[in-house]
């Protein structure tokens, strides 16, 4: 068999997409993070109507259901509709959230010891390193959310330029 050749035009039109969005992201950080988190709302609602139904097929397959998957899905309805109707204040939220997780996931990196870190010890000394950096960037973070907005918005504006790069190299293949 003879291997395609040329253009494979929907993946290049959702790169073509992706990178749109990733521009306009970078572009209007703050008004973008509104759209996020109206964004993470509809996905916490959609979250818990699909657990609702795995419940549900479980159910039917094993005569057994797990009640707890009603209870989150319940709630996680909840949570995406309390979000929606208080965009600016789940905003908020969500960036301090954001802050709180960056000197979190840093203090229990630096006393995570990897085997890599252990059989190098500079390797461990730059990673304990980077640790302080990040708790003092996330405390930054937290008495500045504005600029923790703007990171936000620049990280999933990185995401959607890596997406679209990743379609554009799969079309050009």
């Amino acid at each position: 068999m003879y291997p395609k050749t040329g253009i494979k035009w929907s993946s290049l039109l959702i790169g073509v997409f992706f990178l749109i969005i990733g521009v306009f992201i970078v572009s209007f950080p703050e008004e973008n993070l509104f759209a996020i988190t109206w964004l993470i709302g509809i996905l916490f609602i959609i979250n818990g109507f699909i657990e609702i139904f795995i419940r549900r097929v479980m159910k039917q397959a094993t005569q057994n259901g797990s009640n707890i998957l009603i209870v989150l899905g319940i709630i996680n309805i909840i949570i995406g509709v309390l979000i929606l109707f208080n965009v600016v204040t789940s905003t908020t939220f969500i960036v301090y959230l954001f802050a709180i997780w960056f000197i979190i996931n840093a203090l229990f990196n630096m006393f995570t010891v990897t085997p890599a870190e252990k059989s190098n010890r500079s390797f461990h000394s730059l990673s304990i390193i980077l640790n302080i950096i990040e708790i003092i960037f996330g405390v930054i973070l937290l008495f500045n959310p504005l600029i923790a907005a703007v990171i936000i918005a620049i990280f999933m504006s990185a995401v959607f330029f890596i997406i679209g790069i990743t379609y554009i190299i799969d079309a050009l293949h």
